[in-house]
C-alpha cells in the first residue's frame, strides 16, 4: 500500500505542480514590493496604461501584461513574470523528463535552472526574459514531441509558438534558432519532404504567422500613449522601431579588447549562476551528455548555451564596463538552462561510478543537495522583499516638491521610477511631469524626433513663459534654488540652497546600507553615487551662503559625503570651476589621489574618462608659492567651513608639521 502510494505521489503531472508551487512560491516571498530599477517603472506604466514598451516592443508581453496588471501595486506586475518563470520550470522539467527518462534527475535539474541567479533575478521583477524563456522551451519540448511521435500537430503548434516567441524578444529567439534546428535535426530531411506539399507548406506559413500577430499591437496604441518613443505612424516607424534601429549596440571607440573582455568575463558570470564547485559538476555533465543523451539533443544543449553567451558577444558592440555587464546580465537566461541541464547529468555521472549511487534515494538526496545549494547561494542576492530604498527616495522628492509643480526628469533612471510612482500609484497629481528629450511620458513638449537646437528654444519658451514652478532632478540651468533633491528654476536673481530635514535623514539612512554594501546592483549603486553627488554639491552651495554655518550633525554628514569617491569629484569640479580666484593646486591633488585611490569598480567608463580629464586639468594648473597656498588654504577654509580638516592636513603637509590626525576620512 505505502509503494503504490509512493509511486502515485512520482506521477509527472503531481511532480510538475509541485515544481510549480515551490518556484512560484519562492519568486513571490522574494520579489520586490516596491519599485525598483531597471525597465520595472517603464513596463509597470506600459502594462496598466496599455502602453508601448521600448523596441523592439515586446508586443506579446506587451498585450499578457496589460491584461494580467489589473491593480497599481508592484506585486501585480511582478507576479506575472513570476507566473510566466514558474511555467518555465514546469514546462523545463517535462523537456528533461522526456530527454533523460529520469524524474530524479529532471526534478533536480529543473529546480536548479529556477534558483539560478539570473532567472531568479529576472522572474521577481517586471521583465520579458521569462517570458522568452517559457516560449524557448516551449517551442523545444514540441519540437522533441514532433520528432518522437511524428505528428504534424506538434511540428505546426511550434510554429506558431516560435512565431510568438519572435513577437516577445526576436533577438534571443533567433540566437537560440541553432538550438530548435539541432532538436529537429533527426526529422529534417523528412520534414523537407514534406514541404513541398503545398497543404503543409501553407498550413506551417499560417501557424508561424499567426504567430507575428501580436506586432499589431505595436500599430494601435493611441497618441498619447506611453512608452520611450511614443506611437508608431508608419511602416519605417514600425520597421525602425522592431528593429531596435534606435539603439546603437556599437559604441564609439569599442573593439576587440572589450570582445575579448567580455568573452573571459562570460565565464565567470556562468559560474555565478550556480557557484564554483557545481560548475565544474556542469562542465562534467556537458561531456557526459554527449555520451549518454540523443546526440541531437547534446548538441542542442551546447548550441543553447552558445548562441546567448558567446555568439550574442560577438555580435554585440559594447564598451567593457559595469554598466554594459549590467545590461548584458540578462541576455543569457535561456543559455543557464543548458548549465541546469549539464548540472542533471553531471548527477547521472556520478550515479554511474558506483551502484550505490544509482540507488534512487542517494540520487534525490544529492539532487536536493545541489537544489539547496544553488537556492541558498542565490538567496541573499535575489531576496528582494525588503527593498524599499528606491521607492522612499523618489517618494520623498516627490512629496517635497511645490505645489502645481512642473517636474523635468532624464534619463531611464531617473524617468522610469517617478513616472510609476505618478502616473500609476497616483502620487502628486497636482504636478506635471516632462522629459527633457520628450521621451516616454505622454506629455511630450516635442515631437520625438525634433532636432536639439528646436528642442532646446521650445524648452526655454515654455519654462520662461510658465507661472508654475519648475523643477529638475539634474541641473540643467541657473540660476536655481537648490534642494539637494531636485532644482528650482529662478527667473531673477541668485538662487539659493536649502537642507530639508527629511532629505538628510534619508542620506544618513542610504550611506548606511551603502557603507554596510547592502547597494550592489549596478544601477542602484549608479543611482546612490548620483544622490551623493546631488547633496555634495547642495552642501557646497549652502555653506557659500552668507551667514551659514554647519552644524554638528551636518558637518558630520558633509565629511561622510566627502568620503566618497562622488563626492570628492563634486568637489574638485566646484573648485576647478572657481572664478573668483586661482583653484587651488594642492588641496585638488590631495583630492584627486584621494579619489583615485578609491575609485569603485562600478563606476562606468564615462565616469573614470571625466576623473582623468579633471587630473589633467589639475596637473597643468599653476602651482602657487607656499604662501599663496596657505593663503588660498584659508580662504577655502573661511568659504567652506567643510573642508576644514582637508585643509588642515594639506596646510601640515606643506609645512611638513608630522601631525595627521583626523585625515584619514578624506583618504580611505
Amino acid at each position: 500500500m505505502y509503494t503504490s502510494g509512493m509511486r502515485r505521489s512520482m506521477h509527472p503531472s503531481l511532480l510538475a505542480t509541485l515544481i510549480f508551487v515551490i518556484t512560484l512560491g519562492t519568486y513571490a516571498a522574494t520579489m520586490p514590493r516596491s519599485i525598483t530599477l531597471e525597465d520595472a517603472g517603464l513596463f509597470q506604466m506600459v502594462c496598466y496604461h496599455d502602453g508601448l514598451a521600448h523596441p523592439p516592443g515586446y508586443p506579446l508581453f506587451a498585450l499578457a501584461c496589460s491584461t494580467l496588471v489589473i491593480s497599481p501595486e508592484v506585486m501585480n506586475g511582478n507576479l506575472v513574470s513570476a507566473l510566466f518563470g514558474a511555467f518555465t520550470i514546469v514546462v523545463f522539467f517535462l523537456l528533461l523528463l522526456s530527454v533523460t527518462r529520469s524524474r530524479i534527475i529532471a526534478t533536480s535539474a529543473a529546480l536548479a535552472y529556477a534558483f539560478t541567479a539570473t532567472f531568479w533575478a529576472q522572474s521577481i521583477i517586471v521583465e520579458v526574459y521569462s517570458l522568452a524563456a517559457l516560449l524557448l522551451f516551449l517551442c523545444w519540448t514540441t519540437l522533441d514531441r514532433f520528432v518522437q511521435h511524428k505528428r504534424e500537430v506538434d511540428w505546426f503548434l511550434a510554429c506558431l509558438i516560435f512565431g510568438l516567441a519572435l513577437s516577445n524578444h526576436w533577438p534571443l529567439i533567433l540566437l537560440s534558432a541553432p538550438a530548435l534546428l539541432a532538436v529537429v535535426w533527426p526529422e529534417v530531411r523528412p520534414l523537407l519532404f514534406k514541404l513541398t506539399n503545398s497543404r503543409f507548406l501553407l498550413l506551417t506559413l499560417l501557424s508561424f504567422v499567426l504567430g507575428l500577430t501580436p506586432y499589431f499591437y505595436l500599430v494601435t496604441r493611441p497618441d498619447e500613449v506611453f512608452g520611450v518613443f511614443g506611437q508608431i505612424n508608419s511602416f519605417s516607424e514600425f520597421v525602425d522601431y522592431v528593429s531596435r534601429s534606435a539603439y546603437n549596440d556599437d559604441k564609439p571607440g569599442t573593439g576587440i579588447a572589450d570582445k575579448l573582455a567580455f568573452l573571459s568575463w562570460l565565464p565567470l558570470e556562468t559560474i555565478r549562476q550556480i557557484g564554483f564547485p557545481l560548475s565544474l559538476l556542469a562542465a562534467v555533465g556537458a561531456y557526459y551528455s554527449f555520451k549518454t543523451a540523443p546526440r541531437h539533443q547534446a548538441i542542442a544543449f551546447l548550441l543553447n548555451y552558445l548562441g546567448c553567451t558567446f555568439l550574442l558577444t560577438l555580435a554585440l558592440g559594447f564598451e567593457f564596463d559595469r554598466n554594459s555587464q549590467a545590461i548584458f546580465m540578462p541576455y543569457p537566461i535561456t543559455a543557464y538552462g543548458s548549465l541546469a541541464i549539464w548540472l542533471g547529468y553531471g548527477l547521472l555521472a556520478i550515479s554511474s561510478l558506483h551502484h550505490s549511487l544509482a540507488n534512487k534515494v542517494t540520487q534525490g538526496a544529492l539532487g536536493l543537495l545541489i537544489v539547496l545549494t544553488i537556492a541558498l547561494t542565490n538567496l541573499p542576492s535575489n531576496n528582494r522583499s525588503e527593498d524599499s530604498w528606491v521607492e522612499d527616495y523618489f517618494t520623498l522628492l516627490l512629496g517635497s516638491l511645490p505645489k502645481d509643480a512642473v517636474l523635468f526628469v532624464d534619463g531611464d533612471l531617473l524617468s522610469f521610477p517617478v513616472g510609476y510612482l505618478h502616473y500609476v500609484k497616483g502620487l502628486r497629481p497636482d504636478i506635471s511631469l516632462y522629459n527633457w528629450n520628450s521621451l516616454t511620458f505622454p506629455d511630450r513638449l516635442t515631437p520625438v524626433g525634433t532636432s536639439q537646437p528646436i528642442r532646446e528654444r521650445e524648452l526655454t519658451q515654455f519654462i520662461e513663459e510658465s507661472n508654475r514652478p519648475i523643477v529638475t532632478i539634474e541641473t540643467k540651468f541657473s540660476p536655481v534654488s537648490s534642494y539637494g533633491l531636485y532644482d528650482q528654476f529662478q527667473l531673477d536673481g541668485i538662487g539659493n540652497a536649502y537642507l530639508l530635514p527629511e532629505a538628510e535623514a534619508f542620506l544618513d539612512t542610504l550611506s548606511d546600507m551603502y557603507d554596510e554594501g547592502r547597494i550592489f546592483r549596478p544601477q542602484e549603486l549608479e543611482l546612490a553615487e548620483f544622490i551623493f553627488a546631488s547633496f555634495t554639491k547642495l552642501y557646497i552651495r549652502y555653506q557659500k551662503q552668507e551667514l551659514i554655518t554647519l552644524n554638528t550633525e551636518q558637518r558630520k554628514r558633509f565629511n561622510r559625503l566627502l568620503g566618497t569617491f562622488s563626492g570628492k569629484m563634486m568637489l574638485i569640479e566646484d573648485e576647478l570651476g572657481r572664478t573668483d580666484r586661482t583653484p587651488n593646486k594642492p588641496l585638488l591633488t590631495k583630492v584627486a589621489t584621494a579619489a583615485g585611490l578609491q575609485m569603485p569598480t562600478h563606476i562606468i567608463k564615462k565616469q573614470q574618462a571625466r576623473y582623468f580629464y579633471y587630473s589633467a586639468k589639475i596637473l597643468l594648473l599653476e602651482p602657487p608659492e607656499t604662501e599663496e597656498a596657505l593663503r588660498q588654504l584659508a580662504q577655502s577654509i573661511n568659504l567652506f567651513p567643510a573642508t576644514a580638516n582637508l585643509a588642515y592636513c594639506l596646510r601640515n603637509e606643506l609645512l611638513d608639521i608630522e601631525n595627521s590626525n583626523g585625515c584619514d576620512s578624506f583618504t580611505r
